[in-house]
């Protein structure tokens, strides 16, 4: 059967989907094929699928919340699987299981309903368990490296394994699931937590909510931040020491709030935030010297 005719009998598989609906910045041309997988029984059939697509040489790009990844304008060829779910499980004493489709502030409430403490600092990172996994995700002085167990993942042909947090290779922002074990999809991970007040593990994840609602931009599309933090200072410092905050190309604009973030003010394409985000990098590389590394993640077809 030609790689075609299967993937479109695929339970669930969609044509030419337009991906801007799946991103929380609202940005993105279509996928050739889309599935939508909820763990932890889409995740079954996942290695199959990540298999056949292997053997026919179809490209598959995985994505989750999309907050911090800026879809090309032309889409994405290929398959995109977008993992969600909301699957958590205590996992045995000290650890919860989280599916790799589960949003992390979704999962930090619910840990704080059951009195379970140290995912609080997830509430303030706005994305799913496997992106925070692939990326080493942090918030207010906690990363994943500090509390993963270990993680479950499938390879592009369909084998499973479950990785350490030592073989994760975890760097600021980063991990093996950006290098070596690119094409890996991380479907679930087993986070280290501990029994706490119910109402004291609340109030800590309120408090977080509050710190984030005060000096970064909320109830507004972002991508988070935009570049990783030179050593020894903060990109949203040197962006706006550069006189960039609030500059704005077309729909998109460096945030009033926040230089390190470029909001989408309604309207926006991918080309508005490049062109922003090149301009902010070219600034402060020519005004003090540095040169800032991209954060997020752009995905698509540039052509």
């Amino acid at each position: 059967m030609a790689a075609a005719e299967w993937l479109a009998a695929w339970p669930g598989i969609r044509r030419d989907e337009p991906l801007a609906q799946h991103s929380q910045y609202g940005i993105g041309g279509p996928a050739d094929w889309f599935v939508a997988v909820r763990d932890q029984a889409g995740t079954e059939r996942l290695s199959e699928l990540l298999r056949r697509c292997r053997g026919d040489a179809i490209p598959v790009t995985v994505v989750g919340a999309g907050s911090n990844t800026l879809i090309l304008d032309a889409g994405i060829r290929g398959l995109v699987v977008k993992l969600s779910g909301r699957h958590l499980r205590v996992a045995g004493e000290g650890a919860v299981e989280l599916g790799g489709g589960s949003m992390m502030p979704r999962a930090a409430l619910d840990c704080a309903r059951l009195g379970l403490a140290g995912l609080e600092f997830g509430i303030g990172i706005p994305g799913t368990c496997g992106a925070s996994v692939r990326g080493n995700a942090g918030a207010f002085g906690t990363e994943i490296k500090d509390v993963l167990v270990d993680c479950d993942a499938i390879a592009p042909d369909g084998r499973r394994r479950t990785l350490t947090a030592a073989q994760c290779g975890f760097a600021y922002r980063e991990s093996v699931f950006k290098h070596e074990l690119a094409g890996h999809v991380v479907t679930a991970a087993r986070l280290r937590v501990h029994a706490g007040d119910a109402t004291a593990v609340k109030a800590r994840t309120d408090e977080i909510t509050r710190e984030r609602k005060a000096t970064q931009p909320w109830g507004v599309r972002s991508l988070g931040s935009v570049f990783k933090n030179p050593e020894g200072d903060h990109a949203g410092r040197l962006v706006e020491a550069a006189g960039l905050k609030g500059h704005r190309h077309g729909g998109a604009q460096i945030s009033t709030k926040h230089a390190n973030f470029i909001v989408n003010t309604g309207g926006a394409c991918a080309y508005d935030v490049l062109r922003l985000v090149q301009l902010a990098h070219d600034a402060v590389l020519e005004r003090f010297g540095v040169d800032l590394e991209r954060e997020i993640v752009v995905l698509g077809d540039r052509s």
